[in-house]
């Protein structure tokens, strides 16, 4: 199943408190999650005006979709080629 990272500009996201922060996750987990699409949420990155958040998922559309039903905004989706882990030498 492909990854995806979801770029949500949100002016002020990184002033928000951790209860704010804590309530956003909750309503996305709720809305965004959905096994009846493979659609999973797996974590965010919150700087200080945007998102950057990876999911599993089908397609594009779909992680659309559940972004607007959430409303929550989308700024770009890219596809994850690759990942690469700066703890690991490669051979």
């Amino acid at each position: 199943m492909p990854q995806f990272v979801i770029e949500r500009e949100m002016v002020g996201v990184g002033n928000l408190s951790a209860v704010e922060l804590q309530a956003m996750a909750k309503k996305t987990r709720e809305v965004v999650n959905d096994s009846a699409t493979d659609v999973q949420w797996l974590y965010s990155f919150v700087t200080d005006d945007k998102t950057y958040c990876v999911y599993i998922a089908p397609d594009e559309e779909v992680l659309r979709q559940r972004s607007e039903r959430a409303g929550l905004p989308v700024s770009r989706v890219s596809r994850v080629t690759s990942v690469l882990d700066g703890t690991e030498e490669t051979p």
